[in-house]
């Protein structure tokens, strides 16, 4: 096989995560048609079919799962080689300026690698990035306190309050043990789940906010037989059979793929991945380089900061996992 094409990997990665040729056309600046082209071209070098069309757009296949989850962290490294390279021989640089950053869910699907690397495009301004890991419901109260300049965060809050970035859409799925099929039988409702064992997270994770209002209007409250806050715990605690949870789609389909779990994925709760900052900061530049970074990182463009809304009974957001 011959040498693989960087070009061709990222247009495979912009396709698979948008499900859209013309989505993922917008977001690389560049004709369906090219995308088309290069997508083909790929397949036909690897000689795998690596998506497949369906009713609701492009899917990725078994082979295109495995492909993507090596791909990112590929094009990622190769954007920090290049803003390295630029960044030799700069002369008259500044000391680098600290930078509290509130990570959540883990660092591939965040980006994380890609959007360090783009706050050093300053070269004469580094910034000092100072990471801190946890659920989204943390790192909003710690950007609130100041503790924290930006954090990642899945979900709706004030904006009345909040500078909110959105970044991805987020969809989370039931997971249950393998052996639980006869239990699950004619379970296609909330109100029939809310019966079983569930694996219970922080009341700020973005998995109890996001089961909240499910349960409250089911009349349900489901007694919790564990309760962990990282997505791979929980993904473990399902395969040993303590009960069921919610996993971002992804990982769930991985986990299903690897380790056999059932996924309900006709249940499914969608949210959104943001970077969040206090409103009252966003005229300082260092808050406007992360806001930056973060949009380039995920091919957002130079989008405007949003106004503030009157949505003071936004639903908070969500979780580490």
């Amino acid at each position: 096989m011959s040498q693989l094409d960087l070009r061709q990997l990222a247009t495979f990665a912009a396709v698979a995560e948008t499900g859209s040729l013309g989505q993922a056309a917008e977001r690389l600046n560049r004709s369906p048609s090219a995308l088309s082209m290069q997508l083909r071209a790929l397949q036909d070098r690897l000689g795998l079919v690596l998506l497949r069309r369906t009713g609701r757009g492009l899917k990725l296949t078994p082979d295109g799962e495995r492909l993507l989850a090596q791909t990112r962290p590929a094009l990622e490294a190769m954007h920090r080689l290049e803003h390295t390279v630029r960044a030799l021989g700069q002369p008259n640089r500044c000391d680098p300026v600290p930078a509290g950053i509130g990570t959540i869910l883990d660092p591939a699907f965040i980006r994380l690698g890609d959007f360090i690397g783009r706050l050093q495009t300053d070269t004469l301004q580094p910034i000092r990035p100072v990471l801190r890991h946890g659920t989204s419901g943390w790192a909003l109260r710690e950007v609130r306190e100041r503790r924290l300049d930006v954090g990642f965060y899945l979900g709706e809050c004030d904006e009345t309050l909040f500078m909110r970035q959105p970044l991805a859409p987020v969809r989370y799925v039931v997971v249950a043990p393998r052996a639980w099929q006869h239990r699950l039988a004619g379970c296609d409702s909330w109100t029939a789940l809310a019966a079983l064992p569930w694996i219970g997270t922080p009341t700020d994770s973005v998995h109890a906010r996001l089961l909240a209002p499910v349960w409250t209007r089911c009349g349900a409250s489901p007694a919790p037989v564990a309760e962990v806050d990282q997505e791979a715990s929980m993904i473990d605690l399902v395969e040993a059979g303590v009960g069921l949870s919610l996993a971002r789609e992804a990982p769930a389909l991985r986990a299903a793929h690897e380790r056999g779990l059932v996924l309900l994925r006709q249940l499914a709760l969608d949210t959104q991945l943001a970077l969040v900052s206090l409103r009252a900061r966003q005229h300082e530049p260092l808050v406007a380089r992360l806001h930056a970074a973060a949009r380039t990182s995920w091919g957002r463009g130079e989008a405007t900061i949003p106004a503030p809304v009157r949505a003071p009974d936004a639903r908070p957001a969500q979780e580490r996992a």
